[in-house]
């Protein structure tokens, strides 16, 4: 059995989510906030990284939905929006398909010491919700 491959450019570039596109939900309905990402995700790690909260920090429920190939998510609220402030907030160990994680490149030698706590750092994107149109 023979198995042919065909390799790219390498990937070294990590996501920055200052690049993604946030289309804010107008208020009073359950539009899905949705977010575009320049490449694919990994799609296992955006259906638990990826948290949506109000202006307190209170988690808003609702549904995840991934599609166009790992390249959007959708976040559809459980209630309607209500004006206001909200956030995105991100782990930054999302990866995309190459393994780069927001806050470092796949293949980096790293040498630091090994803590027995593990610590969940996060990125914030905030985005405010207004009746009759998002932003």
């Amino acid at each position: 059995f023979r198995k042919a491959f065909r390799a790219g450019a390498s990937d070294r570039q990590p996501p920055d989510p200052k690049t993604w596109r946030l289309h804010a939900p107008r208020g009073g309905t359950t539009e899905p906030l949705v977010v575009e990402f320049p490449e694919p995700m990994d799609h296992a790690l955006l259906m638990r990284l990826l948290e949506v909260t109000d202006r307190k920090a209170n988690a808003i429920e609702g549904t995840i939905e991934v599609d166009r190939e790992e390249t959007r998510w959708r976040f559809t609220p459980r209630q309607p929006w209500k004006s206001g402030s909200y956030s995105l907030t991100v782990g930054t160990i999302l990866e995309d398909l190459a393994g780069n994680s927001i806050n470092k490149p796949f293949e980096v030698d790293v040498f630091e010491r090994v803590t027995e706590r593990i610590a969940r750092e996060t990125v914030s994107l905030p985005f405010t919700v207004q009746v009759g149109g998002g932003t």
